[in-house]
């Protein structure tokens, strides 16, 4: 238990950095990285409402972004998005690895998210979401780094 205690000290103070040097802007880690890739794969700054739901950018289009991150685990991708929280148009997601890598993304536009997920359900990133008519798919050489 007191290696567990330390691990979780040390993933803290890590974190409080990351913070303080202005990398991320809160304690959602891999959340608040995929918003950051997610404002320079768009060459715009992230709004600033960290806490409030809805969309985390607006594109140079004038689209307002939702990002959601998703970081896998040695043995399996994560697929889960959760509940897309209004307003939005556009929805960003990318992969990460364990280590923390842009591994891929997608851009879907609502009215393609909904096609296959009604209003208030739960998302996730599935092959066929990701291979769906008016599914932008961005590989990792496409991605900032």
């Amino acid at each position: 238990m007191e290696r567990l205690n330390a691990a979780e000290r040390a993933r803290r103070e890590a974190i409080d950095d990351l913070i303080r040097l202005g990398v991320v802007r809160s304690r959602r880690l891999v959340a608040d990285l995929g918003e950051e890739l997610a404002a320079r794969y768009y060459g715009v700054p992230l709004v600033d409402n960290a806490n409030e739901p809805g969309y985390d950018l607006v594109a140079s289009d004038d689209r307002r972004v939702q990002v959601r991150a998703l970081r896998s685990e040695p043995h399996r991708e994560r697929t889960l998005m959760g509940i897309m929280k209004e307003p939005y148009d556009a929805l960003f997601a990318v992969k990460f690895t364990v280590d923390y890598e842009p591994m891929r993304a997608i851009e879907v536009a609502r009215e393609v998210l909904e096609r296959h997920y009604p209003h208030g359900a739960r998302t996730s990133w599935t092959k066929q979401l990701e291979h769906a008519e008016g599914v932008r798919r961005i590989p990792r050489d496409e991605l900032p780094v």
